[in-house]
């Protein structure tokens, strides 16, 4: 009877901690929206999209990598991590080149990561990757931004898929 009182308690305390750890999650989320939107501004918004950030190649491989929002608009990429709070803006006349790579600074992605090679600050060259659920759409629509087209239209999640539409 006792062993049983001690698995419901942990099995309860467990269902708590998650909770809690959700509603967190949610919160800071819901706090990076609102600080990406004040950030945008004005810019025309083609897609904001849920990725992994893999680090920044001038950055090294001793550096923050981490969960945040990635935005498309008509002047750039937008990236701000959710914890710690940063932002990266990539400018579309900056971008010299979007590929798939299967690896950055050392880290794997079994699905492929968007890169970005981008003239950095002072002209140096540089380059970030993210892990995005769209990777091929991300790399169309900002080849076709920096050709001067309009972008594809943007992938919309519809359950555990990702379609086009």
């Amino acid at each position: 009877m006792t062993a049983a009182l001690i698995v419901i308690a942990v099995l309860l305390s467990l269902a708590a901690d998650l909770a809690v750890m959700r509603w967190l999650i949610r919160y800071l989320r819901d706090g990076a929206v609102n600080a990406l939107r004040e950030i945008v501004g004005r810019e025309n918004v083609y897609h904001v999209e849920d990725c992994q950030f893999f680090g920044q190649l001038s950055s090294g491989y001793a550096q923050v990598r981490g969960n945040g929002l990635l935005a498309l608009t008509d002047q750039g990429i937008h990236f701000l991590m959710i914890l710690p709070r940063r932002h990266l803006f990539i400018p579309l006349v900056s971008v010299q080149g979007v590929s798939r790579a299967p690896s950055f600074l050392g880290k794997r992605s079994a699905k492929g990561l968007l890169r970005v090679d981008f003239a950095g600050e002072g002209g140096c060259e540089d380059a970030c990757a993210f892990l995005v659920r769209s990777p091929d759409w991300w790399a169309s629509a900002l080849l076709s931004l920096i050709s001067g087209e309009e972008p594809p239209p943007a992938p919309c999640r519809i359950g555990n898929r990702t379609e086009c539409g």
